[in-house]
C-alpha cells in the first residue's frame, strides 16, 4: 500500500493534531519544522494505511459552517471579575455555567513545563483552577490528547465546554465524528498562531534584559483599559519578585504577532476567517464598539477601560446557553456585519506580508537575539507613536471617541 500523505502544502495544515488523536497505532507525532511550526509526521514501521488519520482532517474540506443566529456585545457585570480577564469575560461566564453543572472546561493554559513557559490544552473541572484558562494568549497552543479526554467525558455523559481557534473545533469535531448534545464549543476570533518556541525564545530574550527568570506572562493587562498591554512577572537572582508593565507594541514578539509577521504559513489562507462560524458561540474582543454603537455604550455599564466582548450566537445550543447566563451580563444586540467591521478575521485571514520571510530567515540563522536586534528596523517612527500614546490619561481616547460619535450626530 502506498504510504500516506496527510498534506503536501505547509498551508494545508493548521496543526490542530486530530490526526494524531485519531491514529490506533500512535503512529503519528507533531514534530516542530525549522521555524518551531508544527506538524504531523507518520512512523512507517507503526503505520498500518487504516487512513483514519485522512478522515479526521477536515481542514479546509468537510467543514460544517453555521450562520450567526444572534450577535451581542457583552461584558460580565461583576467588575472585579472583568478586569482579570482579556476582553468582557464570555468565556468565564460560560466556564462557571458548566462547571456548576458538574461539567468539565477545556481551554489554554500557559504552564510553566521544565522552566519554559508553554501553552497547552487542559482540562479543569473546579472553578478556583478556571484562572489557568482566563486571558489571550498569542501563541498556538499544544492540543496533545485533549480531544481523547474530551470523548471519555462525554462518554460518561458530562457536560464539557472546549475552547480554542476554529480549526481546533474543527480538529475536535472531525475526531469525535458525530455531534454530542453534552458538548458546548466555542471559539475565538482568531488573527493566526506563532510557534511556541518563537514565543520561549522570545521569552529567553527578555529574561536577559531583565536579568530575571520570567514565570508569568499576561498578555492582556487591563491597567490602562481593554488594549494591548502586558504584565510581566519575573524572579531576580537574588530572589527579588518583580512586576513590569509594558506596551504590546514596544515588544518584538508581541509587535510582530499584532501585525501578521509570524503566524504559521495556513493561517493566512485560512478558511474559517469569514462570518459564518464552525462552533456554538464564538468570542472576541468588540473592537471599534464606541464607532458603531455610540448611543448603546453610552447608556450601559459597559467600558472600553474594563473590556467588550462580541458574542456570537450560531446554534440553538449558543442560543441556549445565551439563556442560562444572561443575567450576570451587561449587553445588547449588535450585528454580525457591526462587529466584523473592526473584526477582520470575520471577512477575511490576515494578510501575509512580506517582511514574514526576512524575520523567519533571520530567525533560523541567528536564533530570536537575531530578530530582537532586527526589530527597530520593523517597527522604525512608529515606536514614538507608541510611546507617546502610553503618555495619554487613562479614558481619554475613549472620551474623544464618545465626543466625535456624538458630532457626526
Amino acid at each position: 500500500m502506498e504510504r500516506i500523505e496527510l498534506f503536501q502544502n505547509k498551508s494545508d495544515c493548521c496543526g490542530c493534531g486530530a490526526c494524531m488523536n485519531i491514529c490506533p497505532k500512535g503512529a503519528i507525532t507533531m514534530q516542530e519544522d525549522e521555524f518551531g511550526y508544527v506538524y504531523p509526521v507518520i512512523d512507517d514501521e507503526k503505520c498500518v494505511k487504516c487512513g483514519l488519520c485522512k478522515k479526521a482532517c477536515q481542514y479546509k474540506d468537510g467543514t460544517e459552517f453555521y450562520k450567526v443566529r444572534k450577535a451581542y456585545a457583552a461584558a460580565i457585570k461583576n467588575s472585579k471579575e472583568v478586569m482579570v480577564v482579556a476582553s468582557g469575560g464570555i468565556f468565564t461566564t460560560l466556564a462557571k455555567q458548566v462547571l456548576s453543572e458538574n461539567g468539565v472546561v477545556f481551554g489554554v493554559s500557559m504552564d510553566n513545563i521544565e522552566g519554559q513557559l508553554t501553552p497547552r490544552h487542559i482540562d479543569i473541572q473546579d472553578e478556583k483552577d478556571l484562572y489557568k484558562l482566563q486571558g489571550s494568549k498569542y501563541v498556538q497552543s499544544n492540543t496533545g490528547n485533549a480531544y481523547k479526554k474530551v470523548k471519555e467525558y462525554l462518554l460518561e455523559g458530562r457536560n464539557v465546554l472546549f475552547s480554542g481557534t476554529p480549526c481546533q473545533i474543527t480538529g475536535l469535531k472531525a475526531y469525535l465524528g458525530k455531534e454530542y448534545q453534552n458538548l458546548l464549543t466555542v471559539d475565538v476570533i482568531c488573527h493566526g498562531v506563532p510557534s511556541t518556541r518563537m514565543f520561549q525564545d522570545y521569552i529567553k530574550s527578555l529574561e536577559k534584559k531583565l536579568g530575571g527568570k520570567i514565570y508569568s506572562y499576561k498578555f492582556r493587562d487591563k491597567s490602562r483599559g481593554q488594549g494591548m498591554n502586558a504584565q510581566i512577572l519575573y524572579k531576580k537572582q537574588n530572589g527579588e519578585e518583580k512586576v513590569k508593565y509594558i506596551d504590546g507594541y514596544l515588544t518584538s514578539y508581541f509587535y510582530m504577532f499584532l501585525k501578521s509577521i509570524i503566524y504559521r504559513e495556513n493561517c493566512y489562507s485560512c478558511p474559517y476567517a469569514r462570518a459564518e462560524r464552525v462552533s456554538d458561540i464564538t468570542a472576541g474582543d468588540f473592537w471599534g464598539v464606541y464607532q458603531v454603537h455610540a448611543d448603546e455604550m453610552n447608556k450601559s455599564n459597559m467600558s472600553n477601560l474594563k473590556g467588550v466582548s462580541c458574542m456570537l450566537l450560531n446554534t440553538e445550543k449558543g442560543l441556549q446557553y445565551f439563556e442560562k447566563i444572561q443575567n450576570r451580563l451587561d449587553y445588547f444586540e449588535s450585528s454580525v456585519e457591526k462587529v466584523a467591521k473592526n473584526n477582520k478575521q470575520l471577512r477575511e485571514p490576515s494578510e501575509r506580508v512580506s517582511e514574514r520571510e526576512n524575520v523567519l530567515r533571520i530567525y533560523q540563522g541567528q536564533g530570536y537575539d537575531g530578530v530582537e536586534q532586527y526589530f527597530p528596523k520593523i517597527i522604525g517612527n512608529k515606536k514614538y507613536f507608541y510611546i507617546l500614546k502610553n503618555l495619554a490619561p487613562k479614558g481619554l481616547k475613549r472620551r474623544i471617541k464618545q465626543v466625535i460619535s456624538m458630532i457626526k450626530k
